[in-house]
């Protein structure tokens, strides 16, 4: 009998998507063609044809032809025999006993009982057969050793994880602190239950508080964030938008010196790398008054981009109500946010149900025994291991992590980097409590400060509110589905069965007003601009004062406040106006007005040295008065597009705050009556040192070697956008940032290979992290030291001798190739006249294992690596001394054998290839393998090169398999 794991699955009836299912397929005799599965509804045939043995055996799915009826082909499959599954198939199960459903074109038209609970892919009823090696179990991982370990597996965490796993041998681990979301899978996947059965106040929410907020009549207000695999992209309203132009383009100019770029044609490159774009149906355009630009959206990413199948009837007055303002109607993702659109949300339209980080990126994978996911354990700590590279920047060697203030305590080791993706507040968290951050509250806290870094800082967050107004009496809401158990019940069997209906619906209306529009005319916005350049000096001061914030920071607040300043008479989106089909308590349509570029700046800061204990966040709500005023013009706006036909014919007469609201009374009603939109950022603000930031271009923590933040903490000033897009664009280039600093490695093209599992922690500043819950040694102190002196001793030898032969060497051989032939650096570092060689002679191989490369399931076309530029030598990011590091494009495989991690030296701009579309220069897996099938022979970086090998070199890693759940 010979097992087979069923592998590459594809629908025959033009069905693109990779659906993997594994059963149980016995083979009797060589023969197996015509063989049948019984049901008593559906019977199929499995045509299985190939290789004796099963090397190249396929099968063809088909169901079972009545009378003179043909044998259309459901599916085909290839099987791979058990030896070279990439999972063991003793957990695997056999065929259900109605197969159909497999493959049926309608998965939720089956019974319950028949389908299976998680939609997100359709064709996938045994998705968790696949699972991602997830585990609730810290003992699995303490004590390893991974190459990435990722803190927090919310939106940039999961995306980070699937990109750097694309290369075989490399490890990752994601560590998460909420869980993975199975047990609340419908109140994730279903679009509607975000609003009205919410997971806030839940498990999967941080359910923040913030402090007083003396601006804000004191008022402590909640911070929901999300706690679980998918972050707050698992529990938010779905908006998929982007910012303008130049705000994207602000950053790059906060940055002027940087090595990486991150302006709107790399940001939005990089969107667009993780979008999947549909369109809805031309009806549906036509009804609602839409302007859809397919080409400024993605076509091939993980994550679905689509709109509600169900839409209120009111929701078609929403843009002509605009474009009679005078305001244009066209896609807001095509650089200005200026206008009005139905914009997309994070729903896959084939299923309708949500798109985050791990239905995208995790759950469509093959299973990748190189990445690991641990949730239910928080990061507490990051540890260094005492040690610096050669430019004096620290080293973190992994972190520290536990489920509660009263749980074991456990660590794990990073063999390349740490990346913190906790989000705005949680990755300051960890950083303050591993001694990143102000010196005083180090100081104050008892901790051991171990970088001086404005870490906490720079909090930045759109505040919003809703008004009201009443509607013809018969007019159909959300009101009407939120107060009856009965219409969401009959709602949810509708959805259940073919994914349509009330319960697919999700706000997608909105409007970004310039101050212009706000303010009546431009001559009015120029007034109110000239007031607030003239006083910026004044208002940074007093925020300086308020805040007690570094020199640093204020600097920083001033080239902020400049570029905000310009933006008050230019076309950009001062104001989010969003349309809301969820009245206050009663059948009304609401009005949402957001502030999208807060002038206050706030705060957040650890209070105790327990990790448990929440951060003091303090947003400083309208602490600086022009918030309350662009509130106040918002208010006004809000009016008169309600006023405005068609929209008037629904929203007949202001119910809350009513007409009688004006000047200070309707400031206090909005400051009573507001809250945070969830968007969050800027506390590990990605700008220079001498203007506050704790991170560079590369997210690279300042003074630390291979220490990273990657989430919305770093975006360094507000967008007119929800940061969900973005934040995805933030992790595809910073996975792409990371990939560029490890991707050159001479390989030889003749050995086998293997994908890389985690071994064991060898750095003891990790396996002491826990001493004290661990079992004590029962070797005496001085057995201990004798240990200790022999093991120095016996290195120092094996050290000289080491650099006794390499003098030799040298010696011998008058002028050695450059970096042991591995590479060659060019004219410019050798000397030599251009096209000349250092060598005649090409050099050997290194005698490194090729890596493997995963099967991608995105459609991401392939960029070679050899369409990197020759990157010359430059000098490193703040204005460190140029070092070990060379450039991205002259990478020596030496560099990524060394024990010490280094900074990468790329100062090219990763956005200046001519590639089209959503790209990146580094090659994702899965693309040399369809190459090397048409029979293309170039390699991304010349012969020899590929991917990098895992840290350590030569160094053996333990390998454990993925347990299929």
């Amino acid at each position: 009998m010979v097992i087979y794991a069923w592998d590459e699955l594809w629908a025959a009836d033009g069905g693109d998507a990779m659906r993997s299912v594994c059963a149980d397929s016995t083979r009797a005799d060589t023969n197996l063609s015509q063989r049948t599965v019984s049901s008593s509804t559906h019977p199929l045939l499995i045509d299985v044809t190939g290789d004796t043995g099963g090397s190249n055996q396929h099968a063809f799915i088909s169901r079972q032809p009545g009378p003179g009826r043909s044998l259309p082909t459901l599916a085909h499959l290839r099987l791979v025999p058990s030896h070279r599954a990439p999972r063991p198939l003793s957990r695997t199960r056999s065929l259900p006993s109605d197969p159909l459903h497999l493959f049926h074109p309608n998965p939720r038209s089956l019974a319950p009982e028949e389908r299976h609970p998680h939609p997100h892919n359709l064709f996938h009823p045994h998705r968790s057969l696949l699972r991602r090696s997830i585990t609730t179990d810290p003992t699995t991982v303490s004590g390893n050793s991974f190459d990435f370990v990722i803190a927090g597996g919310g939106v940039a965490g999961l995306a980070l994880a699937a990109r750097l796993s694309e290369w075989s041998n490399v490890t990752v681990l994601v560590i998460e602190a909420g869980g993975d979301g199975e047990d609340v899978q419908q109140q994730i996947d279903i679009p509607g239950y975000s609003y009205l059965h919410s997971l806030t106040n839940s498990a999967y929410d941080w359910a923040y508080k913030t402090t007083t907020q003396t601006d804000n009549l004191n008022r402590v207000m909640s911070w929901p964030r999300g706690k679980g695999l998918g972050g707050s992209g698992a529990i938010n309203g779905l908006f998929w938008c982007r910012g303008d132009s130049n705000e994207y383009d602000a950053w790059a100019s906060l940055n002027p010196n940087g090595e990486q770029t991150w302006d709107w044609a790399e940001v939005t490159k990089y969107i667009k790398k993780a979008e999947n774009f549909t369109e809805p149906p031309a009806s549906v355009q036509s009804e609602m008054g839409m302007v859809l630009n397919a080409s400024a959206h993605g076509s091939t990413g993980p994550i679905q981009a689509g709109f509600s199948q169900y839409i209120f009837s009111e929701v078609a007055n929403w843009i002509p109500a605009w474009v009679n303002l005078g305001f244009t109607a066209h896609d807001l993702a095509d650089g200005t946010t200026h206008g009005v659109m139905i914009t997309p949300s994070t729903i896959n339209s084939h299923n309708q149900t949500r798109s985050d980080s791990k239905a995208g990126y995790i759950d469509p994978m093959p299973p990748r025994s190189n990445l690991v996911i641990l949730t239910g354990q928080q990061v507490t700590q990051v540890i260094f291991n005492g040690s610096t590279d050669a430019s004096g920047n620290i080293i973190a060697s992994g972190v520290k992590f536990q489920a509660s203030s009263t749980a074991a305590s456990y660590s794990v080791q990073a063999n390349k980097e740490v990346i913190l993706s906790g989000g705005t507040i949680g990755s300051a968290q960890i950083l303050q409590l591993s001694g990143v951050g102000p010196s005083s509250l180090m100081t104050s806290l008892g901790i051991t400060s171990k970088l001086d870094l404005p870490v906490g800082y720079n909090l930045q967050d759109h505040v919003s509110y809703s008004m009201y107004w009443n509607t013809p009496q018969g007019t159909y809401t959300w009101n009407n589905l939120s107060t009856s158990s009965t219409l969401q019940a009959e709602a949810l069997s509708q959805y259940e069965a073919n994914a349509t209906g009330l319960w697919t619906y999700v706000n997608e209306a909105v409007g970004y007003p310039s101050m212009t529009d706000i303010t009546g005319s431009s001559s009015a916005a120029s007034t109110y601009a000239s007031t607030v350049t003239s006083a910026i000096a004044s208002t940074v001061s007093d925020v300086t004062t308020w805040m007690n914030l570094p020199s640093n920071v204020a600097t920083g607040l001033t080239a902020q406040y400049n570029l905000m300043a310009g933006w008050l008479t230019q076309n950009i989106g001062q104001l989010e106006i969003i349309l809301t089909m969820l009245g206050n308590g009663g059948n009304q349509i609401g009005i949402q007005v957001a502030l999208q570029h807060p002038w206050s700046r706030g705060t957040i800061f650890i209070n105790s040295t327990n990790p448990f204990t929440q951060p003091a966040i303090n947003p400083d709500y309208f602490g600086v008065g022009y918030d309350i005023d662009i509130m106040g013009y918002g208010s006004e706006f809000a009016r008169t597009l309600a006023a405005t036909s068609p929209l008037s014919t629904v929203m007949t007469s202001e119910y809350s705050p009513g007409t009688a609201y004006t000047g200070d009374t309707l400031a206090n009603y909005t400051k009573q009556n507001c809250g945070t939109e969830y968007h969050p950022l800027g506390t590990c603000a990605m700008l220079p040192q001498a203007s506050g930031g704790v991170v560079d271009t590369n997210l690279i923590v300042y003074g630390s070697a291979n220490l990273r933040v990657i989430d919305a903490s770093i975006m360094p000033l507000h967008l007119s956008a929800h940061l969900m897009a973005t934040s995805y664009g933030v992790a595809e280039k910073g996975a792409d940032i990371i990939k560029s600093k490890y991707m050159a490695a001479s390989v030889s093209t003749n050995s086998s290979s293997t994908t890389a599992t985690p071994g064991k922690a060898t750095d003891t500043s990790v396996t002491n992290a826990n001493k004290a819950a661990s079992s004590t040694s029962t070797l005496s102190t001085g057995a201990k030291i004798g240990i200790g002196v022999g093991a120095g001793v016996g290195a120092a030898v094996l050290l000289g001798a080491l650099i006794l032969f390499c003098c030799l060497r040298r010696r011998k051989n008058k002028k050695a190739p450059v970096e042991k032939g591995w590479y060659n650096p060019g004219p410019a570092a050798t000397g030599e006249a251009s096209g000349v060689p250092s060598d005649p002679k090409p050099p050997p191989l290194h005698p490194l294992t090729p890596p493997p490369l995963h099967q991608s399931p995105y459609k991401e076309p392939a960029y070679a690596m050899s369409d990197l530029p020759a990157a010359p030598v430059a000098p490193y990011a703040h204005q460190r001394t140029l070092s070990a590091s060379p450039s991205v494009a002259t990478m020596a495989t030496a560099d990524l054998m060394t024990g010490t991690p280094m900074r990468s030296g790329s100062d090219y701009d990763m956005g200046g290839y001519s590639r089209g579309g959503a790209a990146s220069p580094y090659r994702d897996s899965g693309d040399w393998e369809e190459e090397n099938r048409r029979g293309y022979s170039a390699s991304p970086m010349g012969p020899g090169q590929g991917a990098p090998m895992g840290h350590g070199g030569q160094q053996q890693q333990r390998y454990h398999p993925v347990q299929i759940r």
